[in-house]
């Protein structure tokens, strides 16, 4: 498991980049934000599966 601080720290990133991006094209940020944060969570689950194997 992360420590808060990184969950915090890409929460924030994932904001700051769909915000660029809708500035760009609107409501491009929004399917930007659906994406990465079902990238996250996917590849936070699959950490924290293999960890709790050990």
């Amino acid at each position: 498991m992360f420590p808060l601080w990184v969950y915090a720290a890409v929460a924030l990133a994932i904001a700051f980049v769909a915000f660029a991006v809708a500035q760009w094209t609107p409501g491009l940020g929004a399917i930007f934000v659906a994406g990465a944060t079902t990238m996250w969570v996917a590849y936070s689950a699959y950490r924290g599966a293999r960890a709790r194997q050990r």
